[in-house]
């Protein structure tokens, strides 16, 4: 009875079914990776708690230098006052008649002197005057502006210390679960060490050479790579093997380390110092002379590492491109990245409007 029901049993139930199902992630695996990303956030929590503390300096520098340029307003606007009155009381007229009456050339060129310096000074007090009330709106305009940056930047802590204490919470659940959590608690601190002495300055080391060759990326622009479609309009194209050697001939770094294009998807994979890197971005066309890179993904050893630091990677390190290190005439219509090839379109603005419609 039990073999016909096991029969019946296998029937009713593909084996797809169970294979699909794909193996849970250990604990421990778990417990660590949270781990990770609590760590990681109270890092950058302190970086953010360091721009705020900062910022709040420079607001109070800019009060101070606020108030003294309201004095410096003040006495050009008095001066400024004077010369208005001046004129509107008729003393510059008055002037003006004594000229037209002097009775002689001499005394003509002697009042005319006089009038022209008067007149300088005049013009020159209003002028202080514009200048010190534009230079005082820019300084109100600007501190306006940090204390916005403030208020982004205390929401922003905020809500990254609530996911910081969430994950937390979620991973001390997690060590309960375990009968001995003093092997994990072993693994998790070497795991921080590790990243702190060695995988956030590889990190730091891989972006900083890659951003200083991403600019050099336009010598790729060879005239096999561009198929023109009309006077104007180009397509540059660079397949990934191409790329991956030109990378490694600004730097040996790279040797290590696969770019590949697919899904419109940039992804790095590789070693460094005997760590996995991973990185997974996407190109936006912010502008037809700017092409930001964003990345969404970053991993070191397998670990994932949160929002917060991979905005301070973008932050820190610039990967866009931009076309008019090919052509100062050159400007970005589109982009794609498909069957290991990146394609450019490219458009070829003629001068003074020319090719426009």
């Amino acid at each position: 009875m039990r073999k016909f029901l096991l029969v019946l049993f296998l029937l009713v139930c593909p084996l797809t079914v169970f294979a699909q199902e794909e193996p849970a992630t250990p604990l421990e695996q778990l417990i660590l990776q949270q781990h990770f990303t609590q760590k990681e956030l109270e890092r950058t929590l302190t970086l953010l708690k360091e721009e705020e503390t900062r910022t709040y300096g420079e607001i109070a520098q800019m009060d101070l230098d606020l108030q003294r340029q309201k004095l410096v307003m003040e006495a050009t606007q008095r001066r400024a006052g004077e010369v208005a009155r001046a004129y509107y009381m008729g003393e510059r007229t008055n002037l003006l008649t004594l000229l037209l009456n002097a009775e002689n050339f001499n005394q003509f060129l002697l009042m005319y002197d006089f009038y022209e310096i008067l007149y300088e000074g005049d013009m020159s007090r209003l002028e202080s005057y514009q200048t010190e009330r534009t230079k005082l709106t820019a300084m109100q305009t600007d501190k306006k502006n940090r204390l916005e940056q403030l208020q982004t930047l205390r929401k922003k802590y905020e809500l990254q210390l609530s996911e910081m204490l969430a994950v937390a919470a979620e991973k001390e659940k997690n060590v309960q679960k375990l009968d001995d959590p003093t092997v994990v608690e072993s693994m998790m601190n070497h795991l921080i060490l590790d990243w702190e002495k060695r995988g956030l300055p590889a990190f730091q080391t891989f972006f900083g050479m890659l951003a200083q060759v991403m600019v050099q990326v336009p010598e790729l622009a060879t005239p096999d790579r561009i198929q023109s479609e009309g006077l104007l309009k180009h397509t540059l194209t660079i397949n990934q093997t191409d790329f991956n050697n030109f990378l490694i001939e600004k730097d040996a770094l790279f040797k290590q380390s696969h770019f590949s294009f697919e899904d419109n998807k940039l992804t790095v994979e590789g070693t460094y110092d005997q760590m996995e890197l991973k990185l997974v971005g996407n190109y936006e066309l912010v502008s037809p002379t700017h092409l930001k890179f964003h990345i969404t993904e970053l991993y070191f050893d397998g670990f994932a590492l949160p929002q917060a630091t991979v905005e301070e990677m973008e932050e820190a390190y610039d990967l866009g491109f931009y076309p008019e290190l090919i052509s100062p005439n050159i400007q970005v219509q589109g982009i794609t990245l498909m069957d290991e090839e990146i394609k450019l379109q490219l458009q070829f603005n003629l001068p003074f409007g020319f090719g426009k419609k």
